[in-house]
């Protein structure tokens, strides 16, 4: 499923670093890819879209690799009438 998460990031050091560190080894944990990160120009606010097996599966991989460094909201994206997905 595909899965749009709005990280609001209290750490952004830590937090792009985790990513940084943790990403390359996608897929993991019924977690698949990150298709898409768009940090706002301060880097404290990105809406991503991932790909995973469920939000929860997504929530609890964010948990392990970011920690307290954010606060996420999600929602499971409706890919029949999303326009400009990638394939």
């Amino acid at each position: 499923m595909i899965i749009l998460v709005n990280h609001e990031i209290n750490d952004p050091a830590n937090f792009w670093k985790a990513a940084q560190e943790n990403l390359p080894n996608l897929p993991e944990a019924n977690v698949k890819r990150v298709v898409q990160s768009l940090p706002n120009t301060d880097m404290t606010i990105a809406t991503c879209l991932w790909e995973a097996d469920s939000i929860e599966a997504l929530d609890s991989y964010l948990r392990s690799k970011v920690g307290s460094t954010s606060k996420e909201t999600y929602y499971e994206v409706n890919t029949a009438n999303a326009i400009g997905l990638p394939a």
